[in-house]
């Protein structure tokens, strides 16, 4: 282990535990790694409810990519997530690349390509962790970077019922986030500004990320937001905060028979 990893993978757990717990989470560690633990946190619904789908947030899937952990922590310590369906929380999907500011985890290999081999122990311990669940997954909402993007976009997946919450979500973000006006942005061409709609198809054969391994497996809502490098780096916490604010928002609004709070 490097003597000064640089990012303190200990300290934001620490932290994300304290806010998760005073929101009802409990946590569970996936596995072990030099540079602290795979950790989820998971609260089941109000009454045990699993007549939704569970709703899955993940953050810290590339390890130069830190915007998103510390917009989930911030979300988590400012915002309610509704007691309507279950939640499972994954901040740090790649501990080892994020202390090292890598995109790979500390064996080279690209978590979000990994979904279909499972080469790595990380995609191993959460895709085993899914498998054993009962209730499915519906909604997943992911936050990420895009260092060669001008404006914020994200890629909507959509195997579940209708309705698609992408709209809703895009007329939500407040006009202080700039958006993506012109493609292709990472080979894809947008399908509105900001909005890329994309099939249930991965890009490379073998190189399933983890949205098309949700959307092959459960009929899903996947949202995977991509706050540009052009914006700054407290600009991209607060645009991928706001944006999954915005989603939980339209999640709920869009529930049958909502549970108030």
């Amino acid at each position: 282990m490097d003597a000064s990893p640089l990012f303190d993978t200990i300290a934001f757990l620490s932290a994300f535990d304290a806010a998760a717990s005073r929101q009802g989470f409990s946590s569970e560690i996936l596995m072990q790694t030099d540079y602290g633990p795979l950790q989820i946190w998971t609260r089941s619904a109000m009454g045990h409810d699993v007549s939704l789908g569970m709703g899955y947030i993940s953050a810290g899937m590339h390890g130069d990519e830190p915007a998103g952990p510390h917009a989930l922590l911030a979300f988590i310590e400012k915002e309610t997530l509704p007691s309507s369906r279950a939640w499972v929380l994954a901040p740090l999907l790649n501990p080892t690349g994020m202390a090292r500011n890598t995109r790979e985890n500390s064996d080279g290999i690209d978590l979000n390509r990994d979904f279909l081999r499972r080469q790595s122990r990380e995609i191993q311990a959460l895709t085993q962790w899914w498998e054993q669940q009962k209730q499915f997954c519906e909604l997943h909402l992911s936050l990420h970077e895009d260092w060669e993007a001008n404006g914020f976009y994200f890629y909507t997946i959509d195997t579940g019922n209708e309705p698609c919450l992408a709209e809703c979500i895009r007329r939500s973000l407040p006009a202080s986030i700039t958006l993506q006006e012109q493609g292709p942005v990472d080979a894809h061409l947008l399908d509105a500004p900001g909005l890329i709609i994309h099939a249930p198809i991965p890009d490379e054969p073998e190189g399933w990320p983890e949205a098309i391994w949700l959307a092959r497996r459960w009929p899903v809502k996947s949202y995977t937001f991509e706050a540009p490098g052009a914006f700054t780096p407290d600009q991209r916490t607060k645009a991928l905060h706001t944006a999954l604010a915005s989603a939980v928002s339209c999640a709920a609004r869009a529930e049958p028979n909502t549970i108030s709070e």
